[in-house]
């Protein structure tokens, strides 16, 4: 999969970040809002009977609607898992990561999992909401060229191409685009 258009951001003022990002620095474009995607198949049905199963389903599912909406999952900059058993969620990690990365590769947007009384569709044990932004055509590199944009941020929390490395402070952040 190519690289996320977006700038994570993981300062080092807080705990390594492990399956999700603490920030992304969006870059201007197009915003997809994918609903609540369950492990509903095309005629109706529920596929699988536990969170591991049903949440491969549903990751898919959030994959094709936003390949239908002209945007990959690099594009995803913030995703929502609701689960109805997170326990079960938090002792399947490993194996929920290995699904994720399949359907989503190595991107990893602000992410949060939540446990839930119950979901809308019967039989549901997952449900996954996320938000992506499809860059303008014109700004596949929104820092490089005449539409290089100035980022504010507090001091000390990011560095990168506007960050002056002998600042103190800018040393300590971890970012990627």
């Amino acid at each position: 999969m190519t690289q996320s258009p977006h700038e994570t951001v993981n300062p080092l003022t807080l705990a390594e970040p492990v399956g999700y990002s603490h920030a992304l620095v969006v870059t201007p474009g197009r915003t997809v809002f994918v609903g609540g995607q369950t492990a509903r198949r095309t005629d109706g049905s529920v596929a699988g009977d536990t969170v591991v199963q049903q949440f491969d389903q549903a990751l898919g599912n959030v994959v094709e609607a936003l390949r239908s909406a002209g945007a990959e999952p690099v594009h995803v900059v913030d995703m929502r898992i609701h689960t109805t058993s997170l326990s079960t969620y938090r002792a399947n990690l490993g194996t929920l990561g290995s699904i994720y990365r399949r359907h989503m590769g190595r991107h990893y947007p602000a992410m949060s999992a939540l446990g839930v009384h119950e979901l809308l569709e019967r039989g549901a044990l997952v449900e996954i909401t996320c938000t992506a932004v499809v860059p303008d055509s014109h700004d596949n590199d929104p820092l490089s060229g005449e539409r290089a944009m100035e980022i504010e941020v507090e001091e000390g929390l990011v560095s990168g191409p506007f960050a002056d490395p002998a600042e103190p402070g800018n040393e300590r952040a971890r970012t990627s685009t």
